[in-house]
């Protein structure tokens, strides 16, 4: 624990200045900690809270984490964006529709008239 807290115009300066090297990190002062705490993103979209004595310090933890941050995460933080890009999920199978004539209309798995199980329709 520090044993001197910073005066208000220090902290906002410190903050202001994070906030400017790495948009979107949140950073402040523990009171209780007497310690400085930035929440940042991890490569994986999850917060990660991160601790340090002195400002500076406290700037080298959030580059570190965030160096390891894609360059698609570190663009959506600094929208607010999701983390990871969105895509269509990829057609693996065949459409359900078939393209046999003789049973136009219906899946693959079904054919007009077949029986269920023990005959029952």
């Amino acid at each position: 624990m520090n044993a001197v807290a910073p005066c208000p115009a220090e902290i906002s300066r410190v903050v202001t200045e994070l906030a400017r090297r790495f948009p979107g990190v949140r950073a402040w002062w523990g009171e209780a900690t007497g310690e400085w705490w930035a929440m940042t993103r991890d490569c994986f979209g999850r917060d990660r809270l991160i601790e340090a004595t002195d400002p500076a310090e406290l700037g080298r933890r959030v580059e570190a984490v965030r160096s390891h941050i894609p360059h698609f995460a570190r663009a959506a933080q600094q929208t607010g964006a999701a983390a990871r890009p969105t895509t269509a999920p990829r057609r693996t199978s065949r459409p359900a529709a078939s393209s046999n004539p003789q049973y136009p209309g219906h899946g693959r798995h079904e054919a007009p008239g077949r029986r269920l199980l023990f005959g029952r329709r």
